[in-house]
C-alpha cells in the first residue's frame, strides 16, 4: 500500500519541510533543492564494500539575483549530485522511492535515486541529469522531486550502513563527512 502525503506528514517520515501545505501531495511529499555538486574524481565500487571509495565532489555556488533574496544556479548539460533540504526517517515496515516532478522532465532534466531502505534515517540526495541542450536555471529550494512511501508486507531488520544518520549525501570518504 502506498501512503498518502497526509499520512507521510502525520507520521513525520519526511522532516525539515520548507512549507508543509505546498510540499504535501496526494501520493507523496515534494523534495526541495539545498545544494548542487559536481564530481571531481572517480569512485570505486566493489561487492563487499571493503574497497569502496566515494567520488570526491565540489559544491557549486548559487548566484544572488537583483535583490539578494533569490538564489539561482545555471546548470549546463551534464550530471550533478543534488542534496535535498528534507531528511527522512523510514519505518521498518516501509520503503521510499524518489521520482522527478513532471515540471523537471518536461524541461529536459531527470532525477535518478535508489531505493530508500526501511530503517534509514538521514539526508537524501539524487543524481540530476540535465539533457536540455540549453541547460536549466534552478532556484534554491525549488521543488524537484517527490518521495513516495510504500508499506512492506512485514517489518524488516532495517538499514544499518555507512550512510545511516548522514547529514549530506556525498558519501563515505567524499569531501563532506557523513
Amino acid at each position: 500500500m502506498i501512503l498518502s502525503g497526509l499520512g507521510i506528514v502525520t507520521r513525520q517520515l519526511v522532516r525539515s519541510l520548507r512549507h508543509l501545505t505546498q510540499q504535501q501531495q496526494p501520493c507523496g511529499v515534494d523534495l526541495t533543492l539545498r545544494q548542487v555538486s559536481k564530481w571531481t574524481s572517480a569512485a570505486t565500487i566493489d561487492f563487499d564494500n571493503t574497497k569502496r571509495q566515494a567520488a570526491k565532489t565540489s559544491s557549486l555556488p548559487f548566484d544572488n539575483n537583483n535583490n539578494n533574496t533569490s538564489q539561482t544556479i545555471i546548470l549546463q548539460p551534464g550530471a550533478y549530485l543534488i542534496d535535498f533540504n528534507e531528511t527522512v526517517r523510514i519505518p521498518l515496515n516501509c520503503m521510499g522511492t524518489v521520482f522527478p516532478r513532471s515540471s523537471l522532465w518536461r524541461s529536459g532534466v531527470g532525477i535518478v535515486a535508489g531505493v530508500i531502505d526501511a530503517g534509514y534515517e538521514g539526508a537524501m540526495g539524487a543524481l540530476m541529469e540535465v539533457k536540455n541542450p540549453n541547460g536549466v536555471v534552478l532556484y534554491r529550494n525549488a521543488k524537484l522531486a517527490q518521495i513516495v512511501f510504500e508499506e512492506l508486507g512485514q517489518s524488516v531488520e532495517g538499514y544499518n550502513g555507512v550512510y545511516q544518520s548522514s547529514t549530506t549525501n556525498v558519501g563515505r570518504d567524499g569531501t563532506e563527512k557523513v
